[in-house]
């Protein structure tokens, strides 16, 4: 045994000699601290722990992940229950990265009121406001890689809200998705963005502020108090970091036990899943909410540039030598109503949540299906029944002229199109019983009347139908696996007179020459919807934000008349089937 010390001494020799090591190492552990080791020191190390860790488990994951629209989160499914730890190491990695964007957000914190930003540290300090937006960055392209409900619905309102920029909103929106929708593409650019830009950026950005850190020095502390002493970075540094980094570990750890990292059931794009982004998103997505319309570019734009502008700036801005942030009045008082509000924010959104029943509702049975979801065991992927079924594949129970049919196009067709692929303001119905576990007794009641939030595309309940409709309706709709193909008559025709030019010069490209519908959702019997009143619908054409659709129209309609907008609602308003 007495052997093992002088064999790693002789290896360790052996290096040195050839690479240097010792004075690396000595000028590593021989940093001086002003005023001595101190726990407020313990963030830089820690966030540098955490970045390891991230690095370490996202290679873990990436060995088993597809990033694939098909197979994506079926592989996330795998790591998580059916891989030897995987559970741990993906409730590490998912853990660790909300851990990231608190340490972040409390380095720069002490940085601050400590006023280690002044006295030549202005690029150490631009350099860690670089690295916040780069860990908020790793949060946003990691969010929609597990592939599940919340990641993408989530990351279709973030994609959208980054597509209402001003001239680059657009093309920065294309860019992300890889097209106009959230597909494979969109995945495979999340994913190397996450998994490869984001890293070797994060890591030449963290040496680049540890250079500049050790060039400028440690403050020190902000008064006068044991300026004097100075001590060495190891070992009362090094021992204070390493019990922290331990204490944070453990802590992953056992929130990984004790509370698995999420994992939904795997995205369906028709659903009417309610999304909220993460935690750290929250007070943007509640001051949306005073923001409508236009007026939205406040809160995703014009106030997070405003912020971290001021960050960006703040050395140049605050050049007083004064560092104490009790005598640093505005500064300070500026920056802690910043994290009240921010705190604020995110406590009135949750407690907004929770005071609506229908919303509080949903999100309870989003949670619980989550939760059912993780419980399941682990089931092998079928090869190809990620993709739809097309409308010449898989069974099909509906007949030209059937009662369930004839129940469907007098109840359900003008929103959930005639085909039941999804139309004005209703989502597919095909493979509705399969992917959200339906039987045909909860679709009877869902249909009797479901509850959920409160918003123009709620589902009306149809309680005036039959309680034998209902359920022949139900019992049907278990059996729909592929798109109807029924005869025109069985559905009826469109009754109405000549569009107004108007209309046909823009709107007709999208919901079609006679309002069937085409890119946009069919407008046949859409005034008579919740929410889609005459009235409504000119409010829609002057701002389509105002109604919270997922896919709003496009800003153009403010050139057409008002004249002309009310012969377009009027001619809608007759739209009828025989």
């Amino acid at each position: 045994m007495s052997s093992s010390p002088r064999i790693w001494m002789r290896v360790y020799d052996w290096l040195d000699d050839r690479a240097g090591l010792r004075p690396l190492v000595r000028r590593a552990l021989d940093e001086p601290i002003t005023g001595g080791a101190r726990w407020a020191y313990v963030f830089g190390s820690a966030l540098v722990f955490l970045f390891a860790l991230q690095a370490l488990t996202g290679i873990l994951l990436a060995l088993y992940y597809v990033p694939s629209a098909d197979h994506a989160h079926a592989s996330v499914a795998y790591i998580q229950k059916a891989v030897s730890g995987g559970w741990l190491i993906r409730g590490l990695h998912h853990y660790s990265a909300h851990a990231m964007v608190i340490l972040i957000l409390a380095h720069i914190s002490q940085t601050f009121l400590f006023g280690a930003y002044k006295g030549r540290r202005e690029l150490v300090w631009m350099a860690g406001v670089i690295l916040l937006l780069l860990i908020l960055g790793f949060a946003f392209t990691g969010y929609l890689l597990p592939w599940d409900q919340a990641a993408y619905f989530g990351t279709r309102v973030g994609t959208s809200v980054a597509g209402e920029a001003p001239l680059i909103g657009p093309l920065q929106q294309r860019i992300m998705l890889g097209g106009s929708e959230i597909s494979s593409l969109t995945l495979s650019r999340f994913f190397l963005t996450h998994a490869f830009a984001l890293p070797l950026a994060t890591t030449a950005m963290i040496a680049g502020h540890i250079y500049l850190f050790r060039r400028a020095g440690a403050a020190g502390p902000f008064d006068s108090r044991g300026a004097d002493e100075k001590t060495l970075f190891y070992p009362n540094q090094v021992l204070k970091d390493s019990i922290a980094v331990l204490i944070l570990f453990l802590a992953l750890v056992a929130l990984s036990w004790m509370e698995p990292a999420a994992l939904g059931p795997q995205a369906d794009p028709t659903s009417d899943y309610l999304a909220r982004p993460p935690w750290f998103f929250l007070p943007l997505f509640q001051l949306l909410k005073y923001f409508p319309g236009r007026l939205s570019l406040i809160p995703t734009l014009v106030l997070p540039a405003l912020l971290l502008g001021a960050l960006f700036l703040l050395p140049f801005v605050d050049r007083r030598s004064e560092r104490h942030p009790l005598k640093r009045r505005v500064a300070t008082t500026s920056f802690a109503i910043i994290f009240v509000v921010a705190g604020l924010f995110i406590g009135l959104s949750k407690y907004e949540d929770m005071s609506a029943p229908d919303v509080r509702a949903k999100m309870e049975q989003q949670a619980k299906e989550a939760d059912d979801f993780l419980r399941l065991p682990f089931q092998p992927q079928e090869v190809g029944r990620s993709i739809a079924v097309s409308a010449t594949d898989g069974a099909h129970p509906s007949a030209s002229g059937s009662k369930p049919l004839q129940i469907f196009f007098a109840n359900c067709a003008n929103c959930h199109g005639a085909d039941a692929t999804g139309g004005a303001a209703g989502i597919s119905l095909i493979n509705l019983a399969r992917n959200r576990r339906h039987t045909a007794d909860s679709l009877a009641e869902w249909i009797e009347g479901h509850r959920r939030e409160p918003s123009p595309d709620s589902m009306p309940r149809y309680r005036q139908l039959d309680p034998s409709h209902r359920r022949e309706l139900a019992e049907w709709l278990i059996g729909l696996e592929r798109p109807i193909e029924v005869d025109s008559s069985a559905r009826g025709e469109i009754l109405d007179g000549d569009p107004p030019s108007a209309y046909t010069e823009s709107c007709a490209i999208c919901h079609g020459d006679r309002g069937e519908g085409n890119i946009g959702p069919p407008l046949v019997g859409v005034t008579s919807k919740p929410g889609r009143a005459p009235d409504d619908l000119l409010r829609m054409m002057d701002d389509s934000r105002v109604y919270g659709l997922k896919d709003p129209m496009p800003e153009s309609f403010p050139q057409i008349s008002e004249s002309d907008r009310r012969r377009i609602i009027e001619w809608i308003e007759k739209l009828r089937r025989k």
